[in-house]
């Protein structure tokens, strides 16, 4: 059975919600002609994810193929939504730890309050299901 086990340095960043954007060129002459637009996720949330797989990769973590059990404890002072912050880690796990977060048959989450910045993490670990 494989387990994976990864630290993230730092304060976690729940997911941001998907921005609307509006790209191309219009004017009052122009009418909305030729402007399109289009969802994004804001760039906080896009480098947290980056700096997860990054993590996952430098210690050496390989896509599991089947279903897994994920266990996250969050450390961190101050508020936190544990959920959002939970998606943004999972999302930046995919294709490093797994395949896809839709592997996920079981996910325990845990925060924990400290008192100290330097002390903001987060610890995972990954198992392979039986």
């Amino acid at each position: 059975m494989t387990t994976q086990k990864i630290v993230i340095p730092g304060r976690p960043v729940p997911k941001g919600r998907p921005r609307l954007g509006i790209r191309g060129r219009g004017g009052p002459r122009l009418g909305i002609r030729g402007r399109k637009a289009y969802v994004y996720t804001p760039p906080q949330t896009v480098e947290y994810e980056r700096l997860v797989g990054w993590t996952a990769k430098s210690l050496g973590c390989k896509p599991i193929e089947g279903p897994v059990h994920v266990t996250m404890n969050i450390f961190s002072r101050g508020k936190l939504d544990v959920d959002n912050a939970a998606k943004s880690i999972l999302d930046g796990l995919n294709g490093i730890a797994y395949w896809d977060d839709s592997q996920v048959i079981e996910l325990l989450i845990r925060k924990h309050k400290v008192k100290s910045k330097a002390d903001e993490r987060v610890e995972i670990e990954i198992r392979e299901a039986s």
